[in-house]
């Protein structure tokens, strides 16, 4: 039996149980020459009622599903038929990687694949290097070999794995942080990447520059930004990811690459991290510069108190709230504020189960950036940290203490 399917201005609509019956009934009359359902209540209208039954549960679930195709709706598999289509597969997480510059004889090749390590763990390079004239590569883009999420300091990644032949003297150096890879990526957020990439307009649209960057593996969606620095110029911002790749999707998702720019300052007179990559078009070479955004270290000290006659477990209330806390911090986007009030807020949604929100009578926060404590902007509750750097924080560097 085929369902018909019924679509309005509000979607896929379920069909009328009766006209299911009728439609169970003709077809089964046009097999079985004689066959009635009209007879008083016996076996055979039972029969018919309850094959009913089944086809309505059978036809909801299909205008379900046709209801379902869509990013914002579709359950996990038609979400990854929907990425595949826009062409961004759910990840499994990204590595966390470092630039690292190589120092060496002229005209020494570094090929892909070779290690360096920071004592602890070990970062391919992604792709084939020649140390140039003056004998300092520019940064080289390199990927963990092993999957997880750590820190890696400026100045640490400073050992070869890879051998190097006894004659050459070849060093290398990470000058700025490693950025920290990513755990598996949530449904949630795949939803929120599958619906980017299908929002892909024209060329030249901060859309199209944001789709186009988010597909490149390693590319974190925080770390992403395009922003007008003046009436003649744009930076375009983006963390992690292959320089090459990053560069041929700003080529190809920018109408006028000789607008960006890489000679900007952040509010304390700062100068970002950037790469600039040479992207060949034959017969014709572009230069294509973005600014790779650096981490600044959060620490958060949430002191609270409660009006509660009974005890309140200090340890409970770290439980409940410091992993949120956590992951508010590492999803807020490179250049946006530290919000005071959505820590306050999820402070509080974080003990619904062990403290009534009107019996919390204290939340005092501070908020450190890379150790030094930074107040709100006046009269706000804004924390800001560099225009061209991110925030991450693990728990070791959030602190939930009940006032004394």
């Amino acid at each position: 039996m085929t369902l018909p399917i019924s679509v309005t201005a509000a979607g896929p609509q379920p069909t009328p149980p009766q006209v299911l019956l009728a439609n169970l009934i003709a077809l089964v009359a046009a097999e079985v020459p004689g066959y009635t359902a009209s007879l008083p209540a016996a076996l055979i209208t039972d029969l018919a009622s309850t094959a009913t039954g089944a086809l309505t549960l059978i036809d909801q679930a299909f205008v379900d599903l046709v209801n379902s195709v869509s990013p914002y709706a579709a359950n996990v598999k038609l979400t990854q038929s929907l990425g595949a289509i826009y062409g961004v597969p759910q990840g499994v997480g990204s590595n966390t990687s470092v630039y690292v510059v190589f120092t060496g004889p002229v005209g020494f090749v570094i090929p892909k694949g070779f290690l360096v390590s920071d004592g602890n763990n070990q970062y391919a390079v992604q792709n084939l290097i020649t140390i140039p004239t003056g004998g300092v590569t520019a940064p080289v883009y390199c990927l963990a070999i092993n999957s997880g999420s750590w820190a890696v300091p400026a100045g640490t990644v400073t050992m070869m794995v890879t051998s190097v032949p006894s004659t050459i003297t070849l060093t290398c150096i990470n000058p700025i942080n490693g950025l920290a890879g990513l755990a598996g990526q949530s449904v949630t957020d795949y939803r929120a990447q599958v619906v980017q990439a299908g929002m892909f307009t024209v060329q030249g649209s901060p859309d199209a520059f944001k789709t186009a960057t988010q597909k490149i593996s390693g590319v974190q969606n925080r770390l992403v930004s395009y922003r007008q620095v003046s009436t003649t110029q744009w930076v375009a911002i983006v963390g992690g990811g292959d320089p090459y790749s990053v560069a041929q999707a700003i080529y190809e998702s920018v109408p006028d690459i000789s607008k960006l720019t890489t000679a900007v300052v952040d509010q304390y007179g700062n100068t970002p991290a950037s790469v600039t990559v040479s992207i060949s078009d034959y017969p014709d070479t572009y230069s294509v510069g973005y600014i790779t955004p650096d981490s600044e270290m959060v620490n958060i000290i949430l002191t609270w108190n409660t009006s509660a006659s009974n005890y309140i477990d200090p340890a409970a209330v770290d439980n409940a709230s410091i992993t949120n806390i956590v992951n508010y911090v590492n999803s807020v986007y490179v250049g946006q504020p530290i919000n005071t009030y959505t820590l306050e807020q999820i402070f509080v949604s974080s003990l619904a189960s062990i403290i009534q929100p009107e019996l919390i009578s204290l939340i005092t926060i501070e908020v450190g950036i890379n150790g030094v404590i930074v107040p709100p902007n006046t009269n706000t509750g804004l924390v800001f940290g560099g225009e061209y750097s991110y925030f991450t924080t693990d728990a070791t560097h959030v602190t939930v203490q009940q006032y004394v």
